[in-house]
């Protein structure tokens, strides 16, 4: 007899929706979730290293905010820890990727929103 096993989180398929924290945020996740829109607000290519991509979220969000998008200032916060994050490593990185994660989980409706008004 097999009983069938349920899995305990949200985010079965990983992708960081739902997520508590077993799924394991590293830049290179964060760039494919987000560079893209970030590197269209910030007018650049799309970021391939955490460092750049810091920067172009930070720009990102500075942009956001002088046109009026609600909750621009969490990109800038999450642009600090980013680049926070790009020095360190291990545990300690992860509890900064995990806390930009968290203010990022908006930046596609806002580059929507970005997108309608410029």
């Amino acid at each position: 007899m097999t009983t069938a096993l349920t899995h305990r989180y949200d985010c079965t398929t990983h992708d960081g929706s739902g997520c508590d924290g077993h799924c394991a945020i590293t830049p290179q996740l964060l760039i494919s979730w987000y560079a893209a829109d970030i590197a269209f607000v910030a007018s650049d290519r799309p970021a391939t290293t955490l460092e750049d991509f810091a920067s172009q979220v930070g720009t990102a969000g500075s942009r956001m905010e002088d046109v009026g998008i609600n909750n621009a200032e969490d990109l800038e916060t999450a642009a600090t820890y980013l680049a926070d994050a790009v020095s360190l490593a291990g545990d300690d990185q992860a509890v900064l990727l995990k806390r930009a994660s968290d203010l990022l989980s908006d930046v596609t409706d806002m580059v929507g929103e970005y997108r309608l008004m410029i």
